[in-house]
């Protein structure tokens, strides 16, 4: 490894800003919150990934190092807590809340690890549908897989189990078996065989990207679990491609053709996202038509601040509000919804609500990790790497988390 990298936990001054709001995590970079300024880039250890996802599949009883030396945590729930504080990640299943930041992970078995995980959450989903859903104690439970969202979008109608259960099976068959099957046999023989040539899998990551982002931008954004769900595959597989194709770039020295690449992709991604979000924040009360809403008391246990502000970045209307003016649209909100005797905002309508914002803020951890992949290409670059594993933590690494001092921003 030719470049200092050193461990989140080893930088109790990064810890206390994240802590305090002085520093801000935006995908897989630390910004200063004053100015943008990016601080530090945020990168896994090669056996961090096959680690988290031990803590997922394990549960509760999970015992793992997951930041590294000295912080072992012993329940699922305890990590959760962790991540939610230092590197303000809410409500979604730990492992796949800090596999989100993984814009630079040694190797290419992180891009595996997603597509065989997006493949086991279809799945997982399809199992449930058949079995029906439970109480709404069950529902929230599914915010820890891939999927969540269809969980509080879905009616409990054997006939809308069924529509959705058709739609996973298309998507498993014309999706991911087609289209990401071969990008994920690639990746796999670059794991197995690291100096075998690129260029064909940078090939296969690029007609990935194509498919995959035309099928997301096809579909029509609307709070329908089967679009929900054709869109959300669609545009998680468009973005594993992206990363993809980017580090296989990089791992080429090809810095300056990664930053072009996401140049290309990157405004294509931010308005299809800001489409979905000026759907799914609609309101027939203009008083809710805000990301801002989310703020309520109805919601305060349910969506932490953190994630209102990815969801507000995501929504046209809220990014133009000053701080005062979203203080004022955020009081407006809570008071329609301590206020409203209508009877369709009722707890149905808020299951959707939370469907609303998992889903949008999974799309701004999306667009925020791009942004982060941008953000390390230029790293590479400026330092004049040939290759962008000589930033990275090397096989010997222990699992965890780990900093690389900004140069450039």
């Amino acid at each position: 490894m030719l470049i200092d990298t050193t461990l989140l936990v080893n930088h109790p001054e990064l810890i206390k800003g994240l802590a305090e709001g002085t520093i801000k995590r935006f995908g897989g970079v630390l910004r200063d919150a004053s100015n943008g300024r990016i601080v530090k880039h945020l990168l896994e250890a090669p056996r961090t990934t096959e680690a988290l996802g031990r803590v997922v599949a394990g549960g509760p009883s999970a015992i793992i190092d997951v930041i590294g030396h000295g912080i072992t945590h012993h329940k699922l729930n305890v990590v959760q807590q962790t991540l939610s504080s230092v590197l303000q990640v809410s409500q979604v299943a730990a492992g796949a809340s800090v596999l989100n930041l993984g814009v630079s992970v040694a190797g290419f078995a992180y891009m595996g690890y997603k597509l065989n995980q997006l493949e086991k959450s279809v799945t997982a989903m399809r199992t449930r549908l058949e079995e029906g859903f439970g109480n709404i104690d069950a529902k929230l439970q599914t915010l820890n897989e891939q999927l969540g969202y269809i969980a509080f979008v879905v009616e409990s109608s054997a006939l809308e189990q069924q529509k959705v259960r058709d739609s996973l099976a298309e998507l498993h068959r014309t999706v991911l078996v087609i289209e990401l099957a071969e990008l994920q046999s690639w990746l796999d023989q670059l794991a197995r065989f690291p100096s075998d040539d690129t260029k064909e899998a940078i090939r296969v990551a690029s007609k990935v990207r194509r498919t995959l982002s035309d099928q997301a931008t096809r579909t029509v954004p609307n709070l329908d679990p089967r679009s929900m769900l054709v869109a959300d595959v669609a545009i998680q597989g468009w973005m594993a491609a992206v990363s993809t194709e980017a580090q296989l770039l990089m791992g080429i020295g090809h810095h300056a053709d990664a930053k072009q690449l996401i140049d290309g992709e990157k405004p294509r991604f931010e308005s299809l996202v800001e489409s979905w979000a000026g759907t799914l924040l609609v309101a027939e009360n203009k008083q809710l038509n805000t990301a801002y809403r989310f703020a309520a008391p109805r919601f305060k246990d349910l969506v932490l601040p953190e994630r209102i502000d990815r969801i507000a970045r995501t929504h046209t209307q809220d990014q133009q509000l000053s701080e005062n003016q979203a203080r004022r649209v955020r009081k407006e909100a809570a008071l329609e919804l301590e206020m409203s005797h209508n009877s369709s905002l009722d707890e149905n309508w808020t299951m959707r609500q939370l469907a609303v914002a998992e889903y949008l803020d999974g799309l701004s951890e999306l667009n925020d990790r791009m942004g982060g992949i941008r953000a390390f290409a230029a790293e590479c670059e400026n330092r004049n790497l040939s290759s962008s594993r000589q930033a990275l933590p090397d096989a010997a690494s222990n699992a965890g988390i780990y900093v690389l001092e900004a140069t450039v921003n």
